[in-house]
């Protein structure tokens, strides 16, 4: 294990958190955590960015072979597609699909970079990616070492740059920002969407930074009650709000697997019906790139998402690659199907028992 966490998170509406768009995912053993910001006046854009976290901290994206950002981007975008009942979607909705979801995303990782005695890790090289304005702090002894992507509440606007959840031929226009810094244990680092990023980094131009110890410890009702009053003074944004505390730690070993039998898997889950939530007319959302800062680490060019230039593969949504009527929920159902063999046993046992009984 190589941090320690605490997660909070509330919906723009309190009374509604099946409409939170938000999504994290994190693993403490592998050093891992990723956040990100569906946009929600685009179509199912909360499950677009739990895809892309859940998948960025299972596989993360690499910049260094040319292409193979793009070749992940893609299977990430045929996950979403497949998982879409068209069949089921509103009039309104369906215009919606050819500009689909779009979602800015934040990640970071703790690589080895001093050992102990026991092949362990004393300390870290901490690497973060991002693109949009979600944001990390680095924060060491309370003092804040450094913030990124965005360094000024100037920056923070209405139509981040996001990744797309379909291909509309621009993703050579796509910017990941690079952070890297020595990280120690006793670190906070601390990953934020954009409501309390940009809160915090208003604060921070005040001359009043936030003490994000504070939080270490605190309640998910005492920090909702504070959301609520900063949103209730406007000093926040009436936005889904998401806030990450990472407690960097020496690395300690992975603690045993489970003793006893494990559950078996049958392939009988069933997947949930509820329907998506309904969502506002999607607007126009241009990619802008926020300006680079001296100090703060960009990606090479060689090592962009595009590094030859060219736009990313396309998406084949045609009948022969991806059905974009299939779901998940078809999928569960028709494993959920016991062979005929099966059933035709079932059959012969319950005539035999019917003969019985008379």
């Amino acid at each position: 294990m190589r941090f320690q966490s605490q997660t909070f998170w509330l919906a723009k509406d309190a009374d509604s958190p099946d409409q939170y768009q938000d999504a994290y995912d994190l693993d403490a053993e592998r050093g891992l955590a990723a956040i990100a910001d569906g946009v929600s006046s685009a179509i199912f854009s909360g499950p677009w960015a739990r895809i892309l976290t859940r998948a960025t901290i299972d596989d993360p994206p690499r910049f260094d072979v040319p292409g193979e950002f793009q070749d992940w981007l893609a299977r990430r975008r045929a996950a979403w597609a497949g998982d879409i009942d068209t069949a089921k979607l509103t009039w309104y909705q369906r215009p919606k699909m050819v500009d689909g979801a779009m979602t800015t995303l934040l990640w970071c990782e703790l690589w080895p970079d001093e050992m102990g005695d026991e092949g362990l890790a004393r300390n870290y090289q901490l690497y973060s990616f991002a693109i949009g304005d979600s944001c990390l702090f680095h924060v060491r002894e309370g003092k804040w070492l450094a913030w990124y992507p965005l360094t000024g509440s100037a920056e923070f606007g209405l139509n981040p740059a996001v990744v797309p959840s379909i291909d509309r031929k621009r993703d050579h226009l796509l910017e990941f920002r690079r952070y890297d810094e020595r990280c120690l244990p006793g670190d906070l680092l601390v990953l934020a969407t954009d409501a309390i990023a940009l809160w915090a980094v208003e604060c921070q131009e005040a001359g009043d930074p936030i003490e994000w110890e504070r939080y270490w410890g605190m309640s998910d009702e005492a920090w909702r009650d504070e959301i609520f009053a900063l949103r209730s003074e406007t000093r926040m944004r009436f936005d889904d709000s998401t806030l990450i505390l990472l407690r960097v730690i020496e690395e300690t070993p992975s603690p045993p697997p489970a003793e006893g039998p494990q559950p078996i898997d049958d392939g009988l889950a069933v997947a949930s019906d509820e329907p998506m939530p309904e969502v506002e007319e999607l607007s126009t959302l241009p990619v802008e790139l926020a300006t680079q800062n001296d100090d703060r680490l960009v990606l090479p060019e060689d090592a962009w998402i595009s590094a030859d230039g060219e736009p990313a593969p396309t998406l084949d949504l045609d009948s022969t690659a991806v059905d974009p009527t299939a779901t998940t929920r078809d999928a569960v159902a028709s494993a959920s199907e016991p062979p005929s063999s099966v059933t035709d046993e079932f059959a012969e046992r319950d005539e035999e028992r019917m003969k019985d009984e008379r």
